[in-house]
Order: C-alpha cells, then sequence, then structure tokens
C-alpha cells in the first residue's frame, strides 16, 4: 500500500481497535447534580433534580414520578402551553397541557434514559425512594 491508497480509520474503526487492544471503555454515568424533594398532594411526584448525562447536557428541573403500581419515572422539564393571547391551553378534561422541552427520538432512548437517572438517584439518594428502594 502506497502513502497515496492510505486511509484513517473512521470513528467505528477506532473504537473497535482501541476496544480489542484496552478492553471496553466503561459506561460514563449519569450524575445527579441536585435533589429536593417536594412531593405534591397527590403522591405522583417526588420531587425535582438536575441531571448530568455522559455528553456534559445538564437538565434541571426534571421530576422524580410515581404511578399507582409504584413505578418511576423521570419527567423531562416542561412549560404550560399558550394560546396566542398567552392564555393557558387546557385539554377536553379542563386540566391544562404541557409541551415538553426535552424529548426523545423514540421509547428505547426514553427508557435508556428513565434507567439510567434512576439508577444515579437510587446511588446517591435512596431516600428519594421511600420504603420501594
Amino acid at each position: 500500500m502506497s502513502l497515496r491508497d492510505f486511509r484513517p480509520p473512521d470513528q467505528v474503526e477506532l473504537r473497535r481497535r482501541e476496544a480489542a487492544t484496552w478492553g471496553q471503555r466503561p459506561a460514563a454515568a449519569v450524575k445527579i447534580l441536585r435533589w429536593n424533594p417536594v412531593p405534591n398532594a397527590a403522591g405522583t411526584m417526588l420531587g425535582f433534580l438536575d441531571v448530568e448525562l455522559p455528553s456534559g447536557l445538564v437538565i434541571n428541573a426534571a421530576k422524580l414520578m410515581s404511578g399507582p403500581n409504584g413505578q418511576y419515572w423521570v419527567a423531562t422539564p416542561s412549560v404550560r402551553r399558550r394560546d396566542k393571547d398567552d392564555q393557558p391551553v387546557t385539554g377536553e378534561d379542563g386540566k391544562p397541557l404541557y409541551d415538553q422541552i426535552v424529548g426523545f427520538r423514540d421509547r428505547s432512548a426514553r427508557d435508556r434514559f428513565r434507567d439510567q437517572v434512576l439508577d444515579a438517584l437510587r446511588r446517591v439518594h435512596p431516600e428519594a425512594f421511600g420504603d420501594a428502594a
């Protein structure tokens, strides 16, 4: 092969070669920057948290939520929807509608985010989950 034919490896090939040489890199962990327990009266919201993702993205004011069957999830920040006159928009049931600020490309991505954030929160603030931790 001459120098003219040389092509540098792409990112996928570089990662493959690194893994073959050094082993797999440990997955970067999600960090909980702040946990603020603020349960609502219905018991569906348990508190607010700020999360730093391995990419460096920080999501402030996410909410730890609890469902009727004891399942937990993380609600990303949202804003109340408003009409052209800046009045709150409500659904057919009369409840306010909200628009998500942070979204996910698919359910799989959303589930990974949820699982990673819940794992990180359990590590540093197990009290957030009450007796179910």
